[in-house]
């Protein structure tokens, strides 16, 4: 019987630059595509705080909480405040109640909703003398505290006689102003004719969810356009959303501004303050 004949190897089909590309791309994304778990447990302990969040993260995935427990301390002690509450969460859940305190803490300090929430169930699980006072303080604490200090809001105010105005706010809402409910702050408004009033503004705030907050502000200043003081007051309820800022719906009238719908963004100001800062060293 006849033998096949040969293939010379110089006759063979060599891959194309198509698949060779692929190939290169593969030997060169493979390693970063797998970062095996004993690189990370090095890192961390190392004291790589990234290293123990991950760690911790993969951990958890994994159903290993104790695992995840120690790596989510030592990125706390790395300074990651979050792992700090996701620390206290783990050691809250397994009975911990004294050790769970401190990571807790960290993140209450850290104005975390999750840690002041968890705070509150373990002041009530462990009721020792004064428990009931910090959990009941908490509470209050609890839906504000991951809201901005400080807002910058913009409102666009339709009215009933067709003058449609604008207004602008700076308002200052520390946790130290019991406990974010009151805020302080200046209130511009102005309509196609210019500036008409300039105010000094106090407000309160009441937090029926950590979402869902009716408010009112008293407003004082003056009333450009008609050349006289103003007073005036605003009140509608805002949506709030978390620590980035809120939407606003409401009314107000004023001397200077004549009853009105208003539509509103508030955003942190923290980005306003660093352009602001910015504009000002430039110069």
């Amino acid at each position: 019987m006849p033998s096949p004949p040969c293939v010379p190897v110089s006759c063979a089909p060599s891959p194309g630059w198509g698949t060779r590309l692929i190939l290169l791309a593969l030997l060169v994304l493979a390693p970063a595509c797998v970062i095996p778990g004993a690189d990370l447990r090095a890192n961390c302990e190392q004291g790589i705080g990234t290293a123990c969040s991950d760690l911790g993260t993969e951990m958890l995935r994994q159903g290993e909480k104790q695992q995840a427990e120690n790596a989510f301390a030592r990125s706390c002690e790395a300074g990651t405040l979050d792992d700090c509450t996701l620390q206290g969460q783990l050691m809250l859940e397994r009975g911990e109640l004294t050790g769970a305190e401190a990571p807790l803490q960290k993140g209450y300090e850290a104005e975390s909703q999750a840690a002041t929430y968890a705070l509150v169930d373990l002041y009530q699980a462990r009721d020792l003398p004064g428990d009931a006072a910090r959990a009941r303080q908490l509470r209050f604490d609890a839906p504000s505290i991951n809201k901005p200090d400080r807002e910058f809001i913009v409102w666009w105010r339709p009215s009933p006689t067709g003058d449609t105005s604008y207004a602008l706010a700076y308002y200052f809402q520390p946790m130290a102003f019991w406990s974010r409910r009151m805020n302080l702050g200046l209130h511009f408004a102005g309509n196609a004719h210019g500036a008409t009033e300039l105010n000094a503004a106090v407000g309160y705030q009441h937090f029926l969810t950590p979402e869902i907050v009716p408010y009112g502000t008293l407003l004082m200043g003056g009333a450009f356009q008609r050349r006289s003081g103003n007073v005036g007051i605003e009140a509608g309820v805002k949506w709030c959303l978390g620590p980035i800022g809120h939407i606003s719906l409401g009314g107000g009238t004023s001397i200077a501004s004549p009853l009105h719908a208003s539509i509103g963004i508030g955003i942190n100001s923290l980005p306003v303050d660093v352009i602001l800062l910015l504009a000002a060293s430039a110069h």
